[in-house]
């Protein structure tokens, strides 16, 4: 037994060290802006934005200010000038991790990795480039707006007030903050349960004066919720009511505002402004609808119409217009036309800076309405992974919505892992990767994103495949947002493809980031055995694709479930280990599938031990014998208490 003053030195050094601040090594990101601008990847720009990149890079571990503005051939047509801004309260650990991150990987290869102008924020900092000098220039567009969905508990007028006082007051204090960080960070009692908690910081490049209108034209956005965030390339705001910087300092508010207990208050210069703001507000609203009616004719889409909804101001730099797309694909023409889905047509086109695009135009009489497609523009408007289809903009002008996405030149996998032509092209060693990126693109959305998101109608001609045959996956207008602590929810439609829906979802309307395992497990089955699911229903050795998986595992003759066309020339353990993956991603027990993190692990470390499947869930032969898979359009089937729609073609 250790002496005691020694056994008092252990716990008192366990103790120090359990108090020591933690970082992370990985910042958190939220969100990115990268025009439609490019450049060619052997260009002299190209060249100058590398070194710059790694100049930011290099200088933030020796600039300790948290803010650094360079150029790389300035004064020439191909220079390009950057800097990064570090929140004001953090350390230069943080500072210089959340900056390599963006300056190494995220921008140069994940997020904006052709643009010559971008704009990627953190919650520790900011990063931008552009070809243009951006040393003492006011920029305020893009705005990013991200609010907490939740009401403040009490008076809301009161908080309100509260609220945009303090951030008015501490807008006046950053602009003019002489310490060489235009940063102001401040806490004020609210009640005795709430506090509100505010940050507010400009680049320090900026005068007092660009740095006031900068925070001023964020204020404005501002909504009154339980928390909200304008971020802009030149200045950022923040509130919250929990604790979220280091080092506020608390102050008294002055008597100007006051709540209602606190008795009558005389008429003030804000109170004539409160009440002569809503008249002239009325007044340039309808001046605005007047100009809109005017400009009715036109169908573009430079606004967004009313109905809508407030969230689509958060995408605005989004927005296409019509005349823009129309000419893009040759007017929609039929020689553009990449496929046709229960929503309507797919149209491969060009931009006039030679981009690539793929325009997916919704249908009149389509099953997508106005819900689902402000769902998939807001939802993947949000979403930035390298193994998820990026949404570039919209458009919404009369009847006509319009998602424009990233081209990806090799469509969807099941055009070539159903055709016996193009099956050859597959080799084991592509359809491993191209497992492994589903699986990651999956992991993100049910983990590694800001929201728990739940696809609902993952299959094989939901994955794109891009130029390195590297999986993209797409069409998030059935996804479903949860909360980070919600798993699972219940709806009385069902929607998705026969033959991908778990049991639970599809029998009882339940679903969850379990019922999405299902779904990938299917897709996992049919990419090994290069058969479709549905091919099963009407062939004599098995009702469909997962029993004869599981007879042949359970008979010890797991070969003759692989592909033909690879059976010869893939590693025997590595196919056997993603069949085996794939059995326990569709059992019909929830708790005994795996998470995709799981899912993850098991396809990158091959020392893990897999437990063995069980028997998988089916719901197909009880009701859906002999349904083809031809379908082009949405059906619907009573199913007890619930509705079914089902897409089973989708256009590509």
């Amino acid at each position: 037994m250790a002496p005691p003053k020694i056994s008092s030195l252990i716990l008192f050094s366990i103790l120090l060290l359990l108090t020591f601040p933690k970082s992370s090594s990985l910042p958190t990101y939220l969100y990115s802006i990268c025009p439609n601008t490019t450049f060619p990847s052997n260009s002299k720009y190209k060249s100058n934005l590398n070194t710059l990149l790694h100049s930011l890079s290099s200088n933030v571990t020796t600039n300790h200010s948290g803010f650094y503005i360079t150029s790389v051939g300035n004064g020439t047509s191909d220079a390009a000038y950057g800097l990064f801004l570090c929140r004001g309260d953090l350390n230069a650990t943080s500072c210089t991790d959340c900056v390599k991150t963006a300056t190494t990987t995220d921008l140069p290869r994940t997020y904006c990795p052709t643009s010559n102008v971008a704009t990627i924020w953190y919650d520790e900092c900011m990063v931008r480039y552009s070809n243009v000098s951006l040393l003492g220039k006011m920029d305020d567009s893009p705005k990013v707006m991200l609010t907490n969905t939740q009401r403040i508990n009490g008076n809301q007028t009161a908080f309100g007030e509260i609220m945009r006082k303090t951030v008015n007051d501490m807008a006046v204090q950053t602009a003019n903050n002489r310490s060489g960080m235009k940063f102001t960070a401040k806490t004020v009692n609210f009640t005795s349960l709430v506090t509100l908690y505010a940050l507010e910081q400009c680049t320090p490049d900026l005068n007092a004066n660009d740095c006031g209108r900068c925070l001023r034209a964020a204020i404005e956005k501002l909504s009154v919720m339980q928390g909200a965030r304008i971020l802009q390339p030149s200045c950022n705001i923040r509130y919250e009511i929990y604790p979220f910087y280091n080092g506020a300092v608390n102050f008294s508010l002055s008597p100007t505002i006051k709540t209602a207990e606190h008795g009558r208050k005389k008429v003030s210069a804000k109170v004539i402004i409160a009440i002569v703001a809503p008249i002239v507000v009325i007044v340039l609203a309808i001046l605005a609808i007047y100009v809109c009616f005017i400009k009715k004719r036109a169908k573009h889409c430079d606004s967004v119409p009313t109905g809508y909804g407030e969230d689509f101001t958060k995408v605005e730099s989004l927005q296409y217009d019509l005349l823009t797309l129309q000419t893009a694909t040759n007017n929609f023409s039929d020689e553009n036309k990449l496929g046709e889905g229960g929503f309507g047509g797919v149209f491969k086109g060009t931009l006039s800076n030679g981009q690539e695009i793929a325009v997916k135009r919704l249908s009149k009489n389509s099953g997508q309405g106005v819900q689902e497609f402000k769902n998939e523009v807001l939802l993947v408007a949000k979403l930035q992974h390298r193994n998820l289809v990026r949404l570039l903009g919209f458009c919404i002008a009369g009847e006509e919505k319009l998602l424009v996405y990233e081209y990806v030149p090799n469509k969807s996998l099941d055009q070539f892992l159903f055709d016996p032509v193009k099956q050859g092209q597959l080799d084991w060693g592509r359809r491993y990767k191209i497992i492994g990126g589903v699986a990651r693109g999956m992991l993100y959305l049910h983990q590694d994103s800001r929201l728990r998101i739940i696809h609902r109608d993952l299959k094989v001609s939901n994955v794109l495949l891009d130029s390195e045959m590297n999986a993209k996956v797409s069409d998030f207008g059935m996804a479903r947002i949860f909360g980070v602590d919600q798993t699972q929810g219940n709806t009385s439609k069902v929607v998705g493809t026969y033959g991908y829906m778990s049991p639970e979802y599809a029998m009882h309307g339940q679903f969850s980031i379990k019922s999405d395992v299902y779904s990938f497990g299917v897709l996992v089955l049919e990419t090994i055995s290069g058969k479709k699911n549905s091919s099963f229903y009407q062939s004599g050795y098995a009702e469909d694709l997962l029993s004869f998986a599981w007879k042949r595992w359970r008979d010890g003759m797991p070969l003759e479930f692989v592909d033909e066309s690879i059976k010869d020339s893939c590693p025997i353990n590595e196919v056997m280990r993603c069949m085996h993956l794939g059995l326990l991603c569709v059992q019909e027990s929830i708790d005994d599938r795996p998470t995709m993190a799981t899912a993850v692990l098991m396809l990158d470390s091959h020392s893990i031990t897999l437990p063995m499947p069980q028997q998988p869930g089916f719901f197909i032969k009880s009701y859906v014998k002999g349904i083809g898979s031809d379908q082009s359009t949405s059906k619907s089937m009573p199913l007890s208490i619930n509705d079914i729609s089902v897409t089973e073609v989708e256009a590509r």
